[in-house]
């Protein structure tokens, strides 16, 4: 007796796509992928970008930084004239109060407004020897140039308060460099202190011996800790915040992949043959999700 077989059946086009027989058969078979060529360029361009931004920074934090005394205090009064405000006045004491807190901050590594154990930033303004109606404190690391830290701090509400302050006349500036600063490798720490001097010095002085830190009017400022991204380094008058570029590249990619989401379908679910025409449109939007991202990423810490 003999058994009948069936007859074996031509392997349909899924199978030819999954085994790669279409290969042999048609030498076009990869025409639908050449479109997406320039658009993993795009792409490998910004990676390339953000990786030497990345390790440009680090190399130049590693060495020396543009950052200074000088430019910092030219910066500030830069941003006060524009905003109608009187200069301030770079301090001895207060200098010597911010480099006093810098140092600390490097050698006990912490980011925080009050010391490990809990003193306040006042306490070192006190023990400066400057008597104060008002203060108000700024913090940053992670910049590499004066420039760049005060855009950081003026896209900031309550640091920018600080800045242009009426009631402060004095500022100082403290500058620390630490080889490896919250376990993030050589950092710059900047520490900014805005003040306005007692009316009464001999009053005031007898004030804050013992527990008081300050005078009992006065009014000290604290702003919170942030990032900074890239984009906010670019300018003081930022437009979009990284939340906003975030949000906008995250739909332009979910517009991307919903549109080549059907044509690989298309391609592989219904095994059409097509080529993927890529207009300006797709450019445009891989072009500006690519800027987008390599902009967020964090360029320094304020606080």
């Amino acid at each position: 007796m003999v058994l009948a077989t069936k007859p074996n059946r031509a392997p349909n086009i899924q199978h030819k796509k999954r085994s790669g027989l279409h290969h042999k058969q048609d030498e076009r078979y990869h025409k639908p992928y050449w479109p997406y060529l320039p658009l993993l360029a795009i792409v490998g361009l910004g990676i390339i970008f953000n990786g030497v931004w990345a390790q440009h920074l680090q190399s130049v934090l590693g060495d020396t930084t543009g950052i200074s005394t000088s430019q910092l205090l030219s910066d500030t009064n830069v941003q006060r004239s524009a905003d109608n405000e009187k200069n301030l006045t770079l301090n001895n004491e207060l200098s010597a109060a911010a480099q006093a807190k810098a140092n600390d901050m490097v050698k006990r590594n912490y980011w925080s407004h009050n010391t490990p154990d809990n003193k306040t930033p006042w306490s070192f303004i006190t023990a400066a020897g400057y008597p104060y109606q008002t203060a108000g404190e700024n913090l940053a690391y992670g910049f590499t140039s004066s420039n760049a830290l005060m855009n950081g701090w003026m896209n900031s509400a309550e640091h920018r308060g600080n800045i242009l302050d009426t009631s402060y006349t004095n500022v100082g500036f403290g500058i620390a460099q630490s080889p490896n600063f919250q376990n993030s490798g050589p950092e710059t720490v900047v520490v900014a202190m805005y003040a306005e001097p007692a009316a009464n010095v001999t009053t005031v002085s007898a004030q804050v011996v013992g527990t008081h830190p300050a005078p009992v009017q006065a009014t000290v400022v604290q702003p919170p800790a942030a990032k900074v991204s890239r984009l906010q380094i670019i300018s003081s008058n930022t437009p979009l915040s990284a939340f906003v570029v975030s949000s906008l590249c995250a739909i332009l990619m979910l517009i991307f992949f919903v549109r080549h989401g059907l044509f690989l379908r298309r391609a592989f679910a219904r095994s059409e043959a097509f080529v993927v025409h890529h207009r300006l449109l797709d450019v445009l939007l891989v072009s500006v999700t690519t800027l987008g991202i390599v902009l967020t990423r964090t360029a320094g810490f304020i606080h």
